[in-house]
């Protein structure tokens, strides 16, 4: 089946292509505060609505995988020319963006991943995770959305809440849909975990100190056993805050990972 195509949001300037790529639950809007910073005369910035999100295609026969998403975003990329791109991702949109470089090395030549949520097994649950910030809080969400009784109302009601702590995410009926399969099928595996060991591609994770999405020991590991990734932390949570923008355009404006 022939991928989808994205609806391109934003497509400005001349230079190295990056490409921005948003968490779940959003659109291409979120990146709003981080356009106003970055220095168009060297960069070619693209944001997208992921598939599901957004003005993007809502398949009715798609499980939202992290495959449906990669594969829409490469073909979208095709057929806009690109040939060498960096990728910033947020949340999901992180997730996203190592499976692009997995699939396609020849077309990412760096992948900026801001609260990426990777897990290699379901977190627990219990007062020390709590404490250390590892609970992983979209698996409540998911125990939340799988256990209502009413998947298309009810579920899309307890995820709203559930997700209340992070801005620019809302959940409609059209979206719903997507959400409730990315959740599962992108962001609830562990797949991307292993394959973030093996890619070649330098990237460089983005955590806020105060994320309680993602278990930063995950990241961490990836971090030492793979020489292409580094890690930077910013006093911040899982929300793409200012502090979040501000960094990733100082990156995308001198074009390294540093």
């Amino acid at each position: 089946m022939t991928s989808a195509l994205l609806p391109v949001k934003f497509d400005k300037g001349q230079g190295s292509v990056v490409v921005l790529l948003h968490g779940l639950g959003s659109s291409a809007e979120s990146w709003d505060y981080t356009l106003e910073l970055c220095d168009y005369t060297q960069n070619r910035v693209i944001t997208l609505d992921l598939l599901g999100f957004g003005d993007a295609p809502k398949p009715s026969e798609c499980k939202y995988t992290f495959d449906d998403h990669a594969n829409a975003v490469i073909a979208t990329l095709d057929n806009l020319g690109c040939k060498l791109v960096m990728i910033v991702g947020h949340s999901m949109g992180s997730i996203v963006a190592i499976e692009i470089a997995r699939k396609r090395p020849d077309l990412v030549n760096g992948l900026v991943l801001c609260g990426t949520p990777l897990y290699k097994k379901e977190p627990r649950d219990n007062w020390l995770a709590r404490m250390t910030r590892s609970g992983g809080l979209y698996f409540k969400i998911f125990r939340g959305v799988r256990d209502s009784p009413d998947a298309m109302k009810a579920g899309s009601d307890v995820a709203n809440k559930l997700t209340g702590l992070m801005k620019g995410v809302e959940i409609t009926d059209q979206t719903w849909p997507a959400y409730r399969g990315s959740l599962e099928h992108t962001i609830m595996q562990f797949d991307t975990y292993r394959h973030a060991f093996d890619i070649d591609t330098p990237m460089l994770f983005l955590d806020g100190v105060f994320d309680v999405f993602i278990i930063h020991k995950n990241n961490h590991t990836i971090v030492r056993k793979n020489a292409n990734a580094k890690h930077k932390t910013i006093f911040g949570s899982h929300e793409l805050s200012s502090r979040h923008s501000k960094a990733i355009a100082r990156i995308i404006n001198v074009n390294s990972l540093g």
